[in-house]
């Protein structure tokens, strides 16, 4: 019985890529950039990448609490520059009937 609890603890241990991009809020594809970017250790087992819970936690702990506000910040640049851009008023669709 101990050797399952001992495998279960070690099965969470390890994050494969799609599961560590939706456990830090981002897609599979931009994450990949992000592991390369800033360096996120990872594990390759057979043909598969996985990262280390414990690294995940670092990362988002530090650089990953800065790339959330850099999106942050982007998002609201966007907004306000299509504020600026849409100028035509809003028609309301609701029936008259």
């Amino acid at each position: 019985m101990r050797t399952n609890t001992l495998q279960r603890k070690t099965q969470r241990n390890f994050l494969d890529i799609p599961s560590a991009a939706y456990e830090a809020g981002y897609s599979t594809r931009h994450f990949r950039r992000i592991i390369e970017e800033d360096r996120i250790p990872v594990l390759q087992i057979g043909r598969k990448f996985f990262i280390l819970s414990r690294d995940l936690e670092a990362w988002k702990s530090t650089k990953g609490e800065a790339r959330f506000d850099q999106a942050i910040q982007q998002l609201d640049g966007w907004l306000k520059h299509s504020a600026k851009i849409s100028t035509e008023p809003v028609y309301d669709f609701e029936d008259e009937d």
